[in-house]
């Protein structure tokens, strides 16, 4: 009962990836080697595609090899992904500098001093924007980045705020030295976590 139950899932799933990456049958049959009878066959659960042909599937669908076995919503297919998160940080970061803009036309109509510091400000914003959303849907190297980014963004932000406001600016030299380690402790925290994200791999 239980294998009817799998079996009559991944017919489905099948049925529906197919129809979604808008393949017929035969065409389906032609990149995996295999006759549209037996892809009729998958697509009806009067049998199952062995391990290398769903593997196969996945990998044309974008998608991991287990999602032939859930039931519910289809998978975003993986580039269709990537395209939608940067959509959502290209959106995020432009209305950051929206209101970095709103902020500058009201503080020069208002003849308050340095407006243009709105535009620094969106910058750290955005580059906080980046480590969020790279967090939780990137790989370690843009996450690197990213945070590298928050770093020196705010070092420049707050050396501008020295620079505009107090009296003294002594300890500006210091303040890029420190960014400078703290870039050093970002680069080998994320080289550790990509060693034991290969090490994980390895096992």
């Amino acid at each position: 009962m239980e294998a009817e139950r799998i079996r009559k899932i991944v017919a489905a799933r099948l049925s529906a990836y197919r129809k979604r990456a808008g393949l017929t049958q035969v065409e389906l049959a032609e990149k995996v080697n295999y006759s549209d009878k037996s892809v009729s066959k998958w697509e009806r659960g009067d049998g199952l595609p062995d391990l290398l042909v769903l593997c196969k599937l996945a990998e044309l669908y974008e998608i991991p090899v287990d999602e032939f076995l859930h039931e519910g919503p289809l998978k975003r297919p993986a580039s269709e992904q990537r395209r939608r998160h940067w959509l959502i940080f290209l959106l995020s970061v432009g209305l950051t500098f929206l209101i970095a803009g709103i902020v500058f036309y009201i503080f020069t109509v208002l003849s308050i001093p340095y407006a243009w510091l709105s535009f620094v400000c969106a910058v750290v914003v955005s580059t906080i924007l980046a480590v969020i959303f790279s967090h939780i849907w990137a790989k370690t190297l843009l996450q690197c980045i990213s945070v590298s980014a928050l770093v020196w963004s705010l070092a420049v932000l707050i050396y501008l705020l020295l620079y505009l406001f107090a009296a003294s600016l002594s300890g500006n030299g210091l303040l890029f030295s420190l960014a400078g380690g703290m870039q050093i402790l970002v680069l080998l925290w994320y080289l550790l976590q990509h060693y034991r994200k290969k090490n994980k791999k390895g096992i």
